[in-house]
Order: C-alpha cells, then sequence, then structure tokens
C-alpha cells in the first residue's frame, strides 16, 4: 500500500484497487457485501483497507492456514449469534454452510453458545441462525426441502 507519508493518506490509486480488493473478498466468500463494510467502502475506505489486511490473515489459503474455511466461518457465526448481530451470522452461515457445516454441527455449537452466553443468545439470535441453517440445507436438497415445508405447514 503507497503512503504518502507527509499527507498520511493512501494515494488514491491504491487505495480504489484495495477496496475493490476487499469488496471482492466479501463477495466471494459470503456472495454479498454486507451493510457495514459497504458504509466502510463509502465513508472509511482506508479503515477498510486496513481491516482487510487483518482478514487476509484470516482467510490464508488452504494448506497455509491452521484452521479451515468451515471452521472460520462457524467461528464467525457462533460469535455473530453471541453479540446478537443476525445478519453477520446469516452472512457467515451460507459460507459455513457452502463449505459443509451440517445442522447438527450448528445446532450443537449454538447450545454451547447458549450454555456460556446464556438463553439470551438463543432467544434473541440463535433460534433464528438455526432455523436459517435447515432451510439453506434443505434448498441444496429437494427431497429435504419438500419435508421441510411440510412440516413448517403442519406446526402452523
Amino acid at each position: 500500500m503507497a503512503i504518502n507519508r507527509k499527507a498520511h493518506t493512501v494515494t488514491s490509486k491504491t487505495l480504489k484497487a484495495d477496496v475493490e480488493r476487499a469488496k471482492a473478498h466479501y463477495l466471494s466468500v459470503l456472495g454479498v457485501l454486507p451493510e457495514p463494510i459497504r458504509a466502510m467502502v463509502d465513508y472509511a475506505p482506508e479503515a477498510l483497507v486496513a481491516y482487510q489486511q487483518f482478514k487476509d490473515y484470516l482467510y490464508k489459503p488452504a494448506g497455509e492456514a491452521a484452521l479451515d474455511l468451515k471452521t472460520k466461518e462457524l467461528i464467525y457465526v457462533v460469535l455473530d449469534t453471541a453479540t446478537g448481530n443476525l445478519p453477520g451470522a446469516n452472512n457467515h452461515l451460507r459460507a459455513a454452510v457452502d463449505q459443509g457445516l451440517t445442522v447438527p454441527e450448528l445446532a450443537e455449537a449454538l447450545i454451547q453458545v447458549m450454555n456460556v452466553c446464556g438463553i439470551t443468545t438463543w432467544g434473541q439470535t440463535g433460534y433464528k441462525v438455526l432455523d436459517e441453517a435447515a432451510r439453506l440445507t434443505a434448498a441444496k436438497t429437494p427431497k429435504k426441502a419438500a419435508r421441510a415445508k411440510k412440516k413448517s405447514s403442519r406446526a402452523k
């Protein structure tokens, strides 16, 4: 990253390229540009670039990272759930499901969060994330989707 030492700002050409690289990361991993990230792009692009450098450490390529991507995304899901960040949890949930996360794995992790952080995490965010996981995984398998839809209709 080229820095103008006198003004302490990132050069415009480099900043634009770095911002585009950061945006591409979110679109690639999550499939969306989350609103908080969009706001950084709009109002604090240099902060986004610095934040992305931190994320680069966490998203090292397979073989260089200690944790696989499914585990990393699961950790984000449970942390977002614990802090009540439903949109963030759902964004990372989609990425985790794409990496093979199952509903039973997520259920166990979310109950563990509830055990440590309290029933409020389950009542405000946890069960919603688990319902979304069931929906996402059912959508991947037509038979499961039909059963989930039938079960949902009976519950109403």
